[in-house]
């Protein structure tokens, strides 16, 4: 049983706490106007220190105020301010201000598009999580936000049109049907858990949460979305990301081949093989480990630099959109000269496409030899592990779906090493 004091200590420093919000929120709501004094359901709290930039949540949640005044939404005005549009229209403020983006409101002017006072500026708890007076009022009522993403639902209402199309490209990426993913296999993902956490929002939050110790499944599974790779609350990472100990990317927390050994299939070896740990490593041979694209050194974005390729907003007489690099594809169409785009590469490469070509086709070349070797290799024989570790390192490179781009020089090693093995069958 719990220790009484303790639960009574609580219990007295919540009440405090409350009383506290509701005396600020009645001095704010007496000369704020609509949405600090409107009706309970609708009524926002906004900051109860605007100096200091404390939201009346973070009066009990400390925590997250700490690590949300450190993230961009905590200075959301002040980009605004600094261009001349601080004012309350309807273009701008509502996505750099406490409004009904983000949350279930549906009112324009609810916020700061309708209530231009201080104490609704910048992305507050409230712009996802929605007004909180209901909560004050009744702490057994909880604001919760929504992870969905779209247009029209969660962080797709601000981070979206021409200038920022962030749900507009993810959209158009594997992520957003990543809960669906197994259909085509018989396999129903979003209810396997060890498959959810790398395919469902919630079970992968829940598996970082824990440190990838607990997996769970859901009711309701999103795929995996903004809020996914994102802490919203800030967690002191660059970009909010979320990662686990000392994972350099948040992309490998998936994009792994896992605890597998020859036999098995390597699922998605994108990091492995890029950290140069990806295959199967005969004995007494020799191979290639981390290759440039995978050290911090020369390469210290690693996934991102391939992966996330961005370009400013063109406008004109024939604007072209943003790109934000959220399809995750590397060496995306470029709109503005439809070719694709090798901006990445061409910090380290000279003629990227034309060495890209030639890379492909060798790996291709050996690729089908591996396979037609694979393909003569007696049954009786097959329980070898020079064709087991063939077999394992011709999956690698086909389940990585980067043709070994991710390393090239172990990737045509492992391949090489695997034809001649199976040659000494």
């Amino acid at each position: 049983m719990a220790d009484r004091s303790a639960v009574w200590g609580w219990r007295t420093l919540l009440v405090a706490c409350l009383a506290t919000m509701a005396a600020t929120m009645w001095q704010c709501g007496g000369g704020g106007g609509d949405s600090l004094s409107g009706p309970l359901p609708d009524r926002f709290l906004g900051l109860v220190n605007v100096e200091q930039n404390v939201t009346q949540c973070g009066e009990c949640h400390a925590n997250e105020q700490s690590r949300w005044a450190r993230t961009a939404h905590a200075a959301a005005f002040q980009t605004l301010a600094d261009i001349g549009r601080e004012g309350p229209d309807l273009s701008c403020a509502p996505c750099h201000n406490v409004s009904a983006n983000g949350n279930a409101l549906t009112d324009p002017l609810a916020g700061f598009p309708g209530t231009p006072t201080a104490e609704l500026r910048n992305v507050q708890c409230e712009s996802c999580h929605g007004p909180g007076a209901t909560h004050v009022a009744d702490v057994k009522q909880h604001p919760e936000p929504s992870i969905k993403v779209s247009l029209d639902d969660g962080c797709g209402e601000c981070h979206q049109d021409e200038h920022h199309p962030f749900v507009e490209e993810w959209m158009e990426s594997a992520h957003a049907q990543s809960h669906l993913s197994g259909q085509a296999f018989g396999l129903n993902v979003a209810a396997d858990p060890e498959c959810a956490y790398c395919h469902v929002t919630q079970s992968f939050i829940e598996f970082i949460a824990t440190d990838g110790e607990r997996q769970i499944i859901t009711a309701n599974p999103e795929p995996i979305n903004c809020v996914a790779c994102h802490d919203p609350h800030g967690n002191g990472n660059e970009h909010q990301v979320r990662v686990i100990g000392d994972e350099p990317i948040v992309c490998g927390q998936c994009h792994n081949q896992g605890p597998v050994m020859i036999g098995d299939a390597p699922h998605h070896p994108q990091r492995d093989l890029l950290l140069g740990t990806a295959g199967f490593e005969f004995p007494g041979e020799v191979f290639p480990g981390a290759g440039t694209h995978g050290t911090i050194e020369s390469n210290p974005d690693l996934c991102v630099t391939c992966h996330v390729v961005t370009r400013p907003f063109q406008g004109g007489e024939f604007p072209i959109p943003a790109q934000v690099g959220h399809t995750f594809e590397p060496i995306p169409l470029d709109e503005a000269t439809g070719e694709r785009d090798f901006s990445s590469c061409q910090p380290c490469h000279r003629d990227p496409a034309t060495r890209l070509a030639a890379f492909r086709a060798q790996i291709d070349q050996i690729a089908a030899d591996l396979e037609a070797a694979l393909a003569a290799v007696p049954e009786v024989e097959r329980d070898s592990e020079e064709y087991e570790g063939a077999l394992f390192n011709l999956q690698t490179l086909v389940n990585d779906k980067s043709h070994g781009v991710h390393n090239p020089n172990r990737m045509r090693r492992l391949l090489q090493v695997s034809l001649d093995k199976l040659g000494e069958l």
